[in-house]
């Protein structure tokens, strides 16, 4: 007996124990390659050699929305669906180098295989079977895609889902086992990583919360963590055309399919109760739920760089998808439908990133999003920021309203970029408050690190934060308000840096400084896995205001149920 795999063109149609149907033969044009091997017996199957090394799982990438058939046909012909798609962009240079260069980003799936850390295989032409190391260490791309252009027909996100559910159900696991890795007893030790842009991720939360369950199948047996960007979780909004027409249009007419993203649709194929929003994944406490910890969210800002669609979407966005409807959440609804008053534990993991929904400052190929992915997912530390005893001391004036954007920004020295970034100029998502609604306990971003990424000759790890706080200021009056111009009361940046600092003194060591204070650095020590400082005094900020990291151990299976 043999295994057959059916290739058309320049990609794997399905492969499979299977016989070439003539309706493929009849709509398909071009060459069809043939590749036959022996199934492995028994005795093959106990000289497997490899072994799934977690957190190290076969990562599978799902492309986002292709509206037009013109698309479709782009993407059919594009091996990677747009996920080898890179980025050029200008950088400053010093004088003598003429002022302006360019900085070359080779993409996520480039850096996942060449990174000595990962050193992931492309499975694509047998590249598992030519594979000079461990096999399962593999990146797949769903090709959800394909049969609806060679069938000329848009089929549902059911059954795009249903695609995904065969790549990662069955394909996956049949080649691993092919190529000598054991993946345990009733294949235990096999999981997925998910990584998916825009209508992607809707595709996996389909399998998630709806085909495996159905199946009586638990999707945290198959499905390590789940990472999106620039995902419609809560739909798209189309702000500057009236939510009537909007509705009308994609309720009535649904040009392209274009009522998925609307929170009707979105509830029957996730298989959601109407007192669950469109962006849960549902009750968090069945043996079906998959924990909203495993997930991570890139939430884009740019909606300046993104193509003709950002006339219509409009501002806080990526171009096409709102911020506030860009992450997942867990459980019910709030009372108030207000999405600021879910708990912390029924919140996903989530980064804010300025880049644009796609294209080429787009959310997939950036700097931004890689640094945020690859800690996530294999970092080793879990850090949570915020500010503490916090308030504002100004004298406000009768008949104006005070309210304040806190922005904060942070960066990993030698990361080329802020993997989160809440400022209002340019990226309108800074943390808003009306003066007596400030709140003594600000939570800033909790982050990822990965100590192992550390260059040998390097003492210590390094990061910067930046803090800014701006007064605005709107007076009432008879016909309109009048809004007074921006006032920045605090503006700082914080660096710390973790390591053996003192050769003279063994041991790890956590010391920080303020830039305005030039090279003077002051040591910090934990109490309770908590380092806490003072925040760098101001007269506009409360002198008792700290900062405050609490670290842990990553990952936390109490939050990720591993």
């Amino acid at each position: 007996m043999v295994k057959v795999n059916l290739w058309f063109a320049n990609g794997l149609i399905e492969p499979g124990y299977q016989e070439m149907r003539h309706e493929t033969a009849l709509r398909c044009s071009g060459t069809y390659f043939f590749q036959f091997y022996p199934l492995r017996s028994n005795k093959d199957m106990s000289e497997e050699k490899y072994k799934i090394e977690p957190p190290y799982y076969p990562i599978v990438y799902v492309r986002g929305y292709a509206m037009r058939s013109s698309e479709r046909e782009e993407t059919f012909y594009d091996t990677y669906n747009g996920f080898a798609a890179t980025s050029v962009e200008k950088r400053n240079t010093p004088p003598d180098e003429g002022h302006i260069g360019a900085d070359v980003f080779e993409g996520q799936l480039i850096r996942f295989m060449k990174m000595r850390d990962y050193g992931y295989a492309d499975q694509v032409n047998r590249g598992l079977e030519s594979f000079h190391s461990n096999p399962s260490r593999s990146i797949w791309i769903c090709r959800f895609y394909d049969q609806d252009y060679i069938s000329e027909s848009l089929r549902s996100i059911e059954e795009h889902a249903e695609d995904l559910r065969k790549l990662i159900c069955e394909t996956i696991p049949d080649r691993l086992r092919n190529t000598g890795v054991n993946l345990g007893e009733n294949d235990k030790n096999y999981k997925v990583i998910l990584i998916a842009h825009s209508m992607g991720g809707l595709v996996c939360r389909t399998l998630i919360q709806n085909l495996l369950p159905k199946q009586g199948q638990d999707p945290k047996r198959w499905v390590h963590r789940l990472v999106t960007m620039g995902t419609p979780h809560g739909g798209i909004e189309l702000g500057r055309i009236p939510d009537f027409l909007e509705d009308f249009v994609t309720s009535r007419l649904n040009p392209f399919d274009a009522n998925i993203f609307k929170s009707d649709r979105m509830r029957e194929y996730l298989k959601l109760p109407s007192n669950y929003a469109a962006n849960s994944l549902g009750p968090q406490d069945t043996p079906t739920s998959f924990p909203v910890k495993r997930c991570l969210c890139i939430i884009g800002s740019d909606y300046r760089s993104y193509n003709v669609t950002k006339e219509v979407t409009g501002n806080f966005s990526d171009g096409l998808v709102k911020q506030n409807n860009a992450y997942v959440v867990g459980g019910e609804e709030p009372a108030d439908k207000n999405k600021d008053n879910y708990k912390e534990d029924q919140k996903c993991f989530w980064a804010n990133v300025h880049r644009a929904h796609s294209g080429h400052r787009g959310i997939v190929n950036s700097y931004e999003s890689f640094e945020n992915i690859q800690r996530f997912l294999f970092g080793n530390i879990k850090a949570e920021m915020m500010l503490d005893k916090l308030s504002i001391n100004v004298q406000p004036e009768g008949g104006s309203r005070y309210f304040y954007d806190f922005e904060f920004l942070f960066s990993i020295r030698n990361s080329s970029a802020y993997l989160h970034r809440r400022e209002q100029d340019p990226c309108e998502n800074a943390m808003r408050y009306n003066l007596e609604n400030v709140p003594q306990r600000l939570p800033l971003h909790t982050g990822f690190l990965n100590s192992n990424l550390k260059d040998e000759s390097e003492l210590f790890s390094q990061f910067s934060f930046k803090f800014r706080v701006v007064e605005r200021r709107v007076k009432k009056g008879m016909l309109w308000d009048q809004e007074y111009p921006d006032r920045p009361i605090y503006n700082e940046t914080l660096e710390m840096r973790v390591g053996d600092i003192d050769p003279g003194n063994p041991g790890i060591e956590v010391q920080y400084r303020w830039l305005s204070d030039g090279d003077k650095w002051t040591q910090v020590n934990p109490v309770k896995s908590e380092y806490r400082f003072p925040l760098r005094k101001a007269g506009s900020i409360s002198d008792e205001a700290e900062v405050v990291i609490k670290v842990s151990s990553w990952p936390d299976i109490n939050l990720t149920k591993d």
